[in-house]
């Protein structure tokens, strides 16, 4: 029978079903593969394009008016994946968003959060934190008590611990495939009260799998 989820796979619609639920279960590529009796290889790769389509359903949900001019998204890499190790996180209507940031450094972070005057990123008054990967440091402007606007802390802080406690736990994470990591917390957090299995299966019925390929 055709497997509608990816075009000329060899794993049957029911068995790919089988492996986003796990997906959604947050198993690791290990675990699944275990479970299900497929290679560990064909299921890096599964997973990988179920997070490229992830990747690309919240790259769609980021509020265009507020995303800075050095952002770094997949659609804007050609055929490559984002590879950066800072991010910057907003709050906007109840939901975190990410998006990646290139011509950082730590210098141009810190003038960001002290908010010195010419000598910040421009077009990153929307963003609330910015994180980097490489030091596992968090950034925030509402700290400092001249912020004129007071962030949802919470927010914040739960998306943060989130993405930090799943993304320490793959050991030796690969940092090419960073973006699409960061990316699948940002999913798993403004959806954790819905069904993350039908949500998914609904977005990969729109858009099949094979249409998610992307070199590390």
């Amino acid at each position: 029978m055709k497997n509608k989820m990816l075009k000329g796979a060899h794993l049957s619609e029911r068995k790919c079903r089988e492996i986003v639920n796990l997906f959604c279960e947050d198993l690791t590529a290990t675990q699944i593969a275990a479970i299900t009796g497929v290679s560990r290889v064909t299921i890096n790769a599964y997973v990988k394009m179920i997070r490229t389509r992830l990747a690309l359903f919240c790259e769609e949900a980021f509020p265009v008016e507020h995303k800075p001019d050095n952002s770094i998204t997949l659609t804007l890499s050609g055929d490559e994946l984002p590879k950066t190790p800072y991010y910057g996180f907003m709050r906007h209507d109840g939901q975190v968003f990410s998006t990646g940031l290139t011509s950082m450094s730590k210098e141009l972070v810190l003038n960001w959060q002290r908010q010195v005057s010419g000598m910040q990123p421009a077009t990153m008054e929307a963003i609330h934190a910015v994180a980097d990967f490489t030091n596992w440091r968090l950034y925030r402007r509402d700290i400092f008590n001249n912020y004129p606007i007071k962030t949802a802390s919470d927010d914040i802080s739960g998306f943060w611990g989130l993405t930090r406690n799943r993304l320490m736990k793959f050991r030796g994470l690969n940092r090419n495939t960073l973006y699409l990591h960061i990316k699948e917390c940002e999913f798993r957090f403004n959806h954790r009260n819905e069904d993350l299995q039908l949500k998914l299966l609904q977005m990969i019925s729109k858009h099949p799998l094979h249409e998610t390929q992307y070199r590390a």
